[in-house]
């Protein structure tokens, strides 16, 4: 709690520096004190109500505490502020597509982002899972594979693309993605699960 203490001081002598805002919500949220870390983010958006980082932090913070029209709005109001944002417009594509809601604009979004940052693998994973959301698979597969081998480490990605090869039946493939993923995330709930599920040779 020190060093929060020694923010909290620094917030109030630097009160026009957005990063020490965020840094103290993401210490508060790191103490599970979620109201702390939302009071902070909203303290410096009253200061400082064009600063896009704040309005993102927010968002974020909404989506981790299953807040999530509250997430979207605070991205929505950030994408007024600046049409152009990348991470903003991802974030709310791959929300929607998660949840298999408004696909289409999701799509639109994420390839707007896409144009903004090329090849990141993130963006490429949430148009290729908007695809999959949209029974497109061989799409999906396109773009996940390519997610897959831009972010060999992360396990989300890899079950994405072993989600889309078992709807194309290549129960394999789907396997070796889903022990990739498992071997990246072995706290998950779902992997084992999905993995004796596989059709059986």
């Amino acid at each position: 709690r020190e060093a929060i203490a020694n923010l909290e001081k620094a917030v109030k002598v630097k009160r026009e520096v957005p990063g020490l805002y965020v840094i103290l919500s993401s210490l508060y949220e790191e103490e599970k004190d979620i109201p702390g870390a939302e009071r902070i983010l909203k303290e410096g958006m009253l200061l400082l109500p064009q600063n896009v980082d704040l309005y993102y932090s927010l968002g974020v913070l909404y989506e981790k505490t299953n807040r999530f029209e509250e997430s979207i709005h605070q991205m929505r109001t950030l994408l007024k502020i600046d049409p152009d944002h990348a991470d903003a417009l991802n974030f709310i594509g791959y929300s929607y597509a998660d949840r298999g809601i408004n696909l289409g604009e999701a799509e639109k979004m994420i390839q707007k982002a896409l144009q903004l940052k090329p090849g990141n693998g993130y963006m490429i994973d949430s148009l290729g899972w908007t695809y999959f959301k949209q029974n497109r698979i061989d799409l999906a597969i396109q773009y996940l594979k390519e997610a897959a081998s831009l972010l060999p480490n992360d396990g989300t990605v890899a079950e994405h693309l072993g989600d889309a090869y078992l709807k194309a039946g290549r129960s394999q493939e789907a396997l070796e993605s889903y022990q990739r993923a498992l071997k990246l995330n072995p706290a998950s709930g779902s992997l084992p699960k999905k993995i004796d599920d596989l059709p059986k040779k």
